[in-house]
């Protein structure tokens, strides 16, 4: 080999590694991303010291690191850009619509526990977020068990959202009072309270076996937003089942504002408020 040559990626070796995407991670890659795959995995490539992109994919594949190399591609491709309060009409209705009526709902079962569930949750700022609404909804103080988990496919970004440090776009649209209530400030920037952490928890998991990764069962409300688009119908399908096992009964479902069930799924009634829909679980017959 020319160690002064790098590796170019050729059209078999895209499909193969788009199929292994599809197949190991549910994500759809398409045409017009040769070139952000091959610039995203040459370094790792040349880390390993191989010489072409079919190397790499049967490194994939069949190397006794396979499964550890697996976490270290997702990472690599995978974007993660979120920040806190996004979408803020979804939010609005969490707030003042879905859990006054689940409250409601759990006071009368005599049941005084709160289980949300973000799936794809990227850095954290999600599954904070709503540790924010909630405390300042005042309504799960005392004697609540309020649990939040987080979960997404890319262990860093995990291990950032345990790490709860936070600066720049992160907080594009929080208020000044939210950043001085619930953050303190670190070297790096500004650090999640202890407040929040009580409340909050991440673990590594594939949504592709979304109710394997996940211990918990009966969760009241699962936040999915923005992820659905990097998938196939069939993917989406089989990741909004997994689902259904391990929501509560007439559990909440809150997709991105341009995600939608309609085609995928009849298990779920969409409920409609302004600028947004969510969607609640059917009642299970049987």
């Amino acid at each position: 080999m020319n160690i002064s040559a790098k590796p170019v990626m050729k059209p078999e070796d895209f499909r193969l590694i788009k199929e292994f995407i599809a197949e190991t991670f549910g994500l759809v890659l398409d045409e017009a991303k040769e070139n952000y795959l091959a610039l995203k995995l040459l370094p790792r490539i040349e880390e390993l010291r191989l010489s072409t992109f079919a190397e790499y994919y049967s490194y994939l594949k069949f190397s006794p690191h396979s499964a550890e190399e697996h976490l270290k591609f997702i990472s690599l491709i995978t974007n993660n850009e979120t920040y806190f309060f996004r979408e803020e009409a979804q939010l609005k209705v969490f707030a003042e619509t879905i859990l006054p009526a689940l409250k409601e709902r759990k006071l009368k079962a005599g049941n005084r526990t709160i289980k949300i569930v973000s799936a794809g949750c990227s850095s954290g700022e999600e599954v904070y977020t709503l540790a924010m609404l909630i405390l300042e909804s005042g309504s799960f103080l005392w004697d609540w068990d309020v649990k939040i988990i987080g979960i997404d496919v890319d262990p860093q970004t995990i291990e950032k959202a345990k790490a709860g440090v936070y600066s720049g776009r992160a907080f594009q649209s929080t208020a000044v009072y939210y950043k001085e209530r619930y953050f303190s400030k670190s070297e790096h920037g500004l650090q999640v309270r202890d407040i929040l952490r009580k409340l909050t928890s991440f673990t590594q998991g594939n949504l592709l076996c979304f109710d394997r990764t996940l211990a918990e069962q009966d969760i009241d409300i699962i936040f999915c937003r923005n992820v659905m688009i990097y998938f196939n119908d069939d993917t989406i399908k089989r990741i909004v089942e997994s689902f259904e096992r391990i929501l509560a009964k007439d559990g909440f479902l809150f997709l991105g504002h341009s995600e939608s069930l309609s085609r995928i799924s009849p298990h779920y009634l969409p409920l409609r408020f302004t600028g947004t829909i969510v969607y609640r679980l059917k009642e299970r017959n049987g």
